[in-house]
């Protein structure tokens, strides 16, 4: 990074002309000072203040160079040109940037997600598309281009900005502190430091990986666990779909054996789970986990879809670069799939009833 103290102030572009009346003249008080320029500037970002937003452009003809390395991940080397954008959030909700490189395989430009127009507030980044629960107010989006060895792979561009403000009412999440199981922080997932702690703040915006299945109350297994991957699998999901009512082109084996000494279809507590919870389960690398049975939000920004699921009965994934897991019915329900970002968190409503969710 060129600066460890890099803060920029925004420069105003002119407005509509003002007057003053002094006797029968009218004097002009405008600011007549030109627009700022060159647009894309860390001094002059591009605008956006209404939601789809789109943009195309190309990083070799990015109007500086300033920053070379960012906050969110400081070994990356981004000293390539960049442009700037400043973004207008009205309320709290999720910020979803997506960046598409579209000018061949010697292009590679990355995007971040900043809270001030200043590097060191960087929050998250990816070479193609990240989100994040923000607040409303000025936040900062910067696409820049990427170098390695001194190399630097400008090219052309399509930048996509979209918003959706956070469910309310009956879909409300209520905020809360995590402690997990992570040795730290991944690039892009909302947690931070408190001492030896790793703390994800929920509700949070990621990847969510898709979930196998667990036994359920109804299976019968004689009190023991299945013999492999899709034992009895196909009777299972028409327990489940019995009791769910949702239909759906089921395909998940049953969860691996060997995990901490499990069975196939064993989750964490060691028990076989509610018919209901195991089709709507949610996981986290929590390290308080909670009770069985908690209800949680899965909350799709690009739909507006949102899933009541069941937090408590399993713990996982291990990477730090994922927030959480569900399963394929909390997926398919989204619209979503393995790894695709979504937000989890717990509901404010802790007596709502598992399974999709018309929010109004």
């Amino acid at each position: 990074m060129r600066s460890a103290a890099f803060v920029v102030l925004v420069a105003a572009c002119s407005g509509p002309a003002d007057t003053a009346e002094t006797g029968d003249s009218a004097v002009d008080t405008s600011d007549t000072s030109p627009p700022c320029a060159p647009e894309g500037a860390w001094d002059c970002p591009i605008a956006v203040e209404a939601f789809p937003y789109s943009d195309a452009r190309d990083t070799t003809d990015a109007p500086e160079s300033v920053v070379d390395a960012y906050a969110c991940a400081p070994a990356t080397d981004e000293s390539g040109g960049e442009f700037v954008y400043r973004v207008e959030v009205p309320a709290e909700g999720a910020l979803v940037v997506r960046v598409d490189d579209v000018s061949g395989d010697d292009v590679d430009v990355d995007v971040h997600l900043l809270e001030s127009a200043d590097p060191d507030t960087c929050r998250a980044r990816d070479n193609r598309e990240t989100s994040w629960i923000v607040e409303p107010g000025t936040w900062y989006v910067v696409v820049d281009t990427w170098a390695q060895n001194g190399t630097e792979f400008p090219g052309a561009y399509v930048l996509d900005i979209s918003f959706a403000a956070a469910p309310t009412g009956r879909c409300a999440f209520a905020p809360r502190d995590l402690r997990m199981f992570w040795d730290d922080c991944a690039p892009g997932i909302d947690c931070a430091m408190d001492g030896a702690d790793v703390l994800l703040h929920t509700p949070s915006a990621g990847p969510v990986v898709q979930e196998a299945h667990l036994v359920t109350v109804a299976d019968d297994f004689g009190g023991g666990w299945p013999t492999s991957f899709t034992d009895q699998i196909d009777a299972h999901y028409a327990l489940s779909e019995a009791a769910t009512g949702y239909v759906m082109d089921r395909g998940e084996p049953w969860a691996p054996s060997g995990e901490g000494g499990s069975e196939f279809g064993q989750g964490a507590t060691g028990d076989p789970l509610p018919v209901l919870d195991e089709a709507w389960y949610v996981n986290m690398y929590w390290r308080d986990k909670p009770a069985k049975g908690t209800r949680m939000l899965v909350w799709n920004p690009a739909t507006g879809g949102v899933v009541v699921a069941s937090g408590g009965y399993e713990t996982g994934p291990g990477a730090n670069d994922a927030i959480g897991g569900a399963t394929e019915e909390v997926h398919d329900v989204l619209g979503t799939g393995h790894r695709d970002s979504l937000v989890i968190g717990f509901a404010a409503d802790a007596s709502l009833p598992l399974g999709p969710i018309d929010c109004n």
